[in-house]
C-alpha cells in the first residue's frame, strides 16, 4: 500500500509502501525494517524511505482485568479508543499523551507523558508486552519474563521489533469533572515554583514570547483536582492532524494577538464554567489540533528537562540567548518531573520546557546555543518529538548507554534489521 506520509513538523514528506502486519510471516520482512504506528508523530523518527515500514493491522481487542485494575490491548489499538472503552467503564489513564491519535505501541516505543508527568511516564505503567521480531519469534516481556528485552523495547524507538499486545495499568474513575482555577504569569520561574509545589491534579500552561516587552513572556495557567461525583460519559474524537499549513504563527504580532485573545477567552471561560470534563484535561492537544494549521510549514518541538538545582540559572541564560536571536516561536510549555528515569526514558527530577521552533534564518544559530546550554547544565532531552536528533546527538547526551543499547540491540536483531531515522544507517 503506497501511502503519503507527512511529519507533522514538515522534516518528512515522501510516499512511502507500507505492509499491513496481521499475521506472523517473516517472508514480509528485509534486511532492514522501520514499525510505523499509526503514522502521526509530531517528528520523523518513524519514517524512512529506503526500508520495508511494517504496520501492524489488527483488529482492536480490549480485555479488562477489573480485580487487578489492568487491561489488555493490541499493539496498534489507538489511544483514542482505549480511553473511550475505559471511560464507558469508569476507569482511566492519566498517562496517557494530550494527543490521542497515537498508537499504544507507538507510546511504549517512545516513552510518552501525559499532562502530569509528575506521576510518571507512560513506560512506568506497562506490565507485560507481546512481541513478535523475525529473528526469535514471539515473545512475552515483563519484569519476570525476558527483563532485559522488556527494558530495552520500553523507551527502545521500534527498535526490538513489532509490539503486538500490551498490558497496561488502569486506574478507577470517580468523577469526570475537574475543578479548576486560572493564574498568569510573566515569568517560567514563577510558574515553575508553582507547579513544582502544587498537588493539583490538573496544571497545564502555556506561554508566549513576545521580544518586545521587558518581560518576554506572557502565559496562562489553569490548575485543578477532581470535583464531587458526577460522572458523563463522553466520547473523544480521533481527530487527525491535517497538514495545511498558513505560516501565520511566522509573524510574532499576528501570533501574540491570537494568543492573547486566547487567554483572554480562557479567563472568561474558566470564570464562568469553573469545571473542565477530564477529557479536555486529558486531551488537551486534541482540541486544538487548528493549532497546526497556523504553522509554517516547518518547525521543531524541542522539550528538555532541567534538574530542579539548576533551573534558576538555566532560565537565566535561556532568556538571555532568546534576547540576542529573537528565534521564532509559536509556545511554550512547562511541566514538572519528579522521578528520575533510566536507558533512553525521557524522565528527571526537573523542570520540563517544551517549546515550538519556528525553522527560518534565525534558527540554526539559536539552536546551536540551546543545546549547548542544555549539555552546560545536564539536562535531559526528549529524542523522539525533535526530527533533528541524531546519532551523534545521542552519542553526546547518552554516552554511555547508547553504546549499551547499540551494542544489544545488534546482538537481538542478527539478520532482519529495524532503524529509524536516527539509527539510520547505523545499527
Amino acid at each position: 500500500m503506497i501511502k503519503h506520509l507527512k511529519s507533522i513538523d514538515g522534516f518528512f514528506n515522501q510516499k512511502i509502501d507500507i505492509i499491513n502486519f496481521s499475521n506472523i510471516k517473516k517472508k514480509i520482512f528485509n534486511n532492514y525494517n522501520t514499525v510505523l504506528g499509526e503514522g502521526n508523530s509530531i517528528s520523523q523518527l518513524p519514517f524512512l524511505k529506503k526500508t520495508k515500514t511494517i504496520k501492524l493491522n489488527n483488529v482492536d481487542s480490549f480485555f479488562l482485568d477489573k480485580k487487578n485494575e489492568e487491561i489488555t490491548v493490541n499493539g496498534n489499538s489507538k489511544i483514542v479508543d482505549v480511553h473511550n472503552f475505559l471511560l464507558k467503564k469508569k476507569y482511566y489513564c492519566h498517562y496517557f499523551p494530550s494527543y490521542p491519535s497515537v498508537t499504544i505501541g507507538g507510546c511504549i516505543a517512545n516513552g510518552t507523558h501525559g499532562i502530569i508527568p509528575k506521576n510518571g511516564i507512560f513506560t512506568d505503567f506497562v506490565i507485560e508486552i507481546k512481541i513478535f521480531n523475525p529473528n526469535f519469534g514471539t515473545k512475552i516481556l515483563s519484569n519476570s519474563k525476558n527483563k532485559e528485552l522488556f527494558e530495552l523495547t520500553k523507551c527502545g524507538l521500534g527498535l526490538t521489533g513489532i509490539i503486538l499486545e500490551a498490558k497496561i495499568k488502569i486506574f478507577k474513575l470517580r468523577s469526570t469533572k475537574v475543578l479548576i482555577k486560572g493564574y498568569d504569569f510573566k515569568n517560567l520561574f514563577q510558574c515553575y515554583e508553582f507547579i513544582k509545589k502544587s498537588r493539583s491534579f490538573y496544571n497545564q500552561n502555556t506561554f508566549t514570547v513576545d521580544y518586545r516587552n521587558k518581560n518576554i513572556f506572557s502565559g496562562r495557567l489553569l490548575t485543578g483536582s477532581f470535583y464531587g461525583k458526577k460522572y458523563v460519559y463522553r466520547k473523544i474524537k480521533d481527530k487527525k492532524i491535517f497538514s495545511l499549513r498558513l505560516g501565520l504563527f511566522k509573524y510574532n504580532l499576528i501570533k501574540n494577538i491570537i494568543f492573547n485573545f486566547n487567554f483572554f477567552l480562557d479567563k472568561i471561560l474558566t470564570f464562568a464554567m469553573k469545571t473542565k470534563h477530564i477529557n479536555d484535561v486529558l486531551y488537551t492537544s486534541n482540541n486544538k489540533t487548528s493549532y497546526f494549521n497556523l504553522m509554517p510549514n516547518k518547525f521543531i518541538e524541542y522539550q528538555n528537562i532541567i534538574p530542579n538545582k539548576n533551573v534558576k540559572i538555566y532560565l537565566n541564560e535561556f532568556e538571555k540567548i532568546l534576547r540576542d536571536h529573537e528565534p521564532k516561536i509559536a509556545l511554550v510549555h512547562l511541566k514538572q518531573f519528579d522521578q528520575n528515569g533510566k536507558n533512553f526514558e525521557f524522565k528527571k527530577k526537573g523542570l520540563a520546557i517544551a517549546m515550538h521552533i519556528i525553522v527560518d534564518d534565525n534558527f540554526n544559530l539559536f539552536y546551536k546555543k540551546l543545546i549547548h546550554l542544555d549539555y552546560k547544565y545536564d539536562c535531559l532531552i526528549n529524542l523522539y518529538k525533535n526530527s533533528l536528533i541524531d546519532v551523534a546527538f545521542l552519542k553526546k547526551f547518552y554516552p554511555n548507554y547508547f553504546y549499551i543499547f547499540k551494542n544489544k540491540i545488534n546482538k537481538i536483531n542478527k539478520k532482519y534489521k529495524f532503524t529509524n531515522s536516527i539509527f539510520k544507517n547505523y545499527i
